[in-house]
């Protein structure tokens, strides 16, 4: 009896130093995915950091007000890394990993009241921060988008424990952590009452805490979404509204297109999304029948991952958005999150080794996951480099204000997303080579035109175009151009 006593009173010693340890390097392993300063930039931080760079710094917040008034921090985070690198893009990445590293142990703090099991709950918060099924997460373009879902995290500790204590500061910090969240990027405006209904139903708790609890995130979610519509607009009627000027570009006009959209979307570059949608569903019905947590958690896991897709519906704004897989898998990964977190919140202890087994997997699957996510922008990332690199030395022979590098495509390869649509070579080059010429891209017939670029036309190239260098891709080439436009007087 006293060798039982102590072998307990040792494993629980153990496990005093082993759980932090464990955290700690989980911790750190997630900010290392996501510190890749070596990569530069990507999209959107380029001409964010090449307005940095000109007009000064923090000057340049103003000039953003108006586009942004509809989701007012949603810049915060990325001056916060421009300003710790004086300008240079690369430096985002520093904020971006971490607030992807405090996502890991922000989980488990959530879950800690009712959790029986830290490895569980380690594991869930594995999946939240290296997020297997989003690879866009590990792009500083996504940091509102995470810094979003941080915010969703700091809610779920929150919610937890106004379910179980009813004390109001609870559910107050719970819509004020999301609302800030939201003011970043109101991507998880769906995901949030369905986490709110999702652990309600996965907790003892009064029907009263719920039906407050559901309703208070929810009000939270519709001002979120009134205050980017209508508020807004209100507060600067003749501004440019993000989301109004899309709705009115591209907004969906029904249900079953916006369905349609979805649908096509994730049966055409959502395959991994639906195996992981499929796999947590599984998982449910898995540990309901084992016995591993009572018939309801289990099947509610299973629920609410097949309902997942559902919360795409944050993107009706704009039928491009609905066709982008990186804003789903970023929606749905969300989802199956909150799916997730109902596992170690009913957890009976009564079939440790299968679920031992399960969140050992489950942890694979993240690192897995993010390994694969890091590496499928490596390409683009490759040929950004290879690009601003031999522009060097042709912007530097570029001479006087008129003078102008003229970039025709004959690969097919460059002006998409990852390839430098035309609005981001410029400034990117003026970053990458500390030489503010103006750089143009361009294509001539019969080569094919992205969305949104132009065909070379005079009034932008200049005349007398002479050829400097030529950049040779394994899909073609890429002819760098100096000429000279007309200036005024």
């Amino acid at each position: 009896m006293a060798s039982t006593s102590v072998e307990a009173t040792v494993g629980a010693s153990r496990r005093a130093w082993l759980h932090p340890i464990v955290l700690i390097v989980g911790t750190l392993l997630v900010f290392a995915a996501h510190f890749r300063p070596w990569e530069v930039g990507y999209l959107e931080e380029w001409p964010l950091a090449q307005n940095w760079i000109a007009q000064g710094g923090w000057a340049v917040v103003p000039s953003y007000l108006e586009w942004t008034l509809s989701r007012p921090l949603h810049l915060v985070p990325s001056f916060i890394g421009l300003a710790l690198g004086n300008g240079a893009p690369g430096a985002i990445f520093f904020v971006l990993g971490l607030v992807a590293a405090a996502q890991l142990p922000v989980v488990v703090w959530a879950l800690r009241p009712i959790s029986r099991s830290f490895w569980l709950s380690f594991a869930v918060g594995l999946f939240l921060a290296l997020h297997p099924l989003w690879p866009g997460g590990f792009l500083q373009r996504f940091l509102p988008a995470q810094t979003a879902a941080l915010g969703l995290a700091i809610a779920l500790g929150f919610l937890i424990r106004w379910y179980l204590s009813g004390k109001v500061r609870w559910i107050v910090w719970t819509s004020v952590s999301l609302l800030l969240g939201f003011a970043v990027y109101p991507g998880p405006a769906t995901v949030a009452p369905l986490m709110a209904l999702a652990i309600a139903l996965a907790v003892k708790t009064s029907w009263k805490r719920r039906i407050v609890a559901v309703v208070v995130v929810t009000a939270t979610s519709a001002f979120m979404t009134l205050y980017s519509l209508v508020i807004s607009r209100l507060i600067m009627p003749s501004g440019t509204s993000y989301e109004l000027d899309n709705i009115a570009t591209a907004g969906v006009t029904s249900i079953r297109e916006l369905v349609t959209f979805v649908q096509s979307t994730l049966f055409s570059r959502g395959e991994l999304i639906l195996l992981g949608i499929a796999v947590v569903a599984v998982l449910g019905a898995v540990l309901a029948l084992t016995g591993a947590v009572p018939h309801p958690a289990g099947w509610l896991i299973t629920g609410v991952a097949l309902v997942s897709p559902a919360v795409s519906v944050v993107f009706f704004g704009h039928a491009g958005w609905l066709s982008d897989i990186d804003r789903l898998g970023y929606v749905i990964s969300l989802a199956l999150f909150v799916a997730l977190c109902v596992w170690p919140l009913n957890s009976e202890g009564t079939r440790v080794k299968m679920e031992a087994v399960f969140a050992v997997i489950l942890i694979a699957v993240s690192f897995v996951g993010a390994a694969r996510g890091i590496q499928s922008w490596q390409s683009d990332i490759a040929l950004q480099h290879k690009l601003l690199t031999a522009l060097g030395p042709v912007v530097a022979e570029a001479e006087g204000e008129g003078e102008v590098v003229v970039v025709i495509d004959r690969s097919g390869t460059l002006g998409y997303n990852g390839t430098f649509p035309l609005q981001y070579l410029g400034p990117a080059s003026q970053v990458w080579n500390d030489d503010q010429t103006t750089v143009w891209l361009c294509f001539e017939e019969p080569s094919p035109l992205p969305s949104g670029a132009v065909l070379c036309d005079p009034n932008d190239t200049g005349t007398d175009l002479r050829l400097v260098d030529t950049l040779v891709l394994e899909s073609g080439a890429v002819d760098f151009f100096i000429g000279e436009r007309e200036t005024d007087g």
